[in-house]
């Protein structure tokens, strides 16, 4: 299920684009394990909508560090 919800053709279908995913992954089987995804899309709805059904979902825009640097 994960290799086909994360396959290029689900994710290029979905009109967003997959700029990098990590994982958090516990060496206890029943904690829980949290994904980190940085993704360009046109919009968050966009997002949500890839998402689905995912319990937990929590959005942040993030801007590059130079961009930011920038401003302080």
């Amino acid at each position: 299920m994960i290799k086909e919800f994360f396959s290029d053709e689900h994710i290029k279908s979905a009109g967003i684009e997959l700029v990098g995913a990590y994982m958090s992954c516990p060496n206890d089987e029943g904690a829980i394990h949290k994904g980190y995804f940085i993704i360009e899309s046109p919009d968050k709805e966009t997002i949500i909508k890839f998402f689905g059904t995912m319990e937990l979902l929590e959005l942040r825009e993030v801007k590059p560090f130079s961009e930011i640097a920038k401003t302080l």
